[in-house]
């Protein structure tokens, strides 16, 4: 199942994305947030997940390229969609 495409603001500094939001907000119920932030010492990115549930994540996760982090939210934000469909599902069945 595929979902829509998420949508980043990325923030930019010297031609590397330093910061990137997206933000998910379905009918004032269902939020969701994804932060990725460029930590250069490390030369890696963390991503923040907020949400309710299994999105939410105490410490952040790391990756080495923006497009992995990017792939990653994705995967999460497409895993909590088909769990709350298929819960929408069963309960219009019932």
């Amino acid at each position: 199942m595929r979902f829509k495409d998420l949508e980043w603001k990325d923030i930019i500094s010297d031609g590397t994305v330093v910061c990137s939001n997206c933000r998910i907000n379905l009918f004032d119920v269902i939020n969701m947030e994804f932060k990725i932030n460029y930590e250069p010492k490390e030369d890696k990115y963390m991503l923040y997940s907020f949400g309710k549930g299994s999105l939410r994540r105490l410490q952040p996760d790391t990756y080495d390229s923006l497009e992995e982090v990017k792939n990653v939210a994705y995967r999460i934000y497409s895993n909590e969609m088909a769990r709350i469909k298929k819960a929408v599902d069963y309960r219009v069945a019932i």
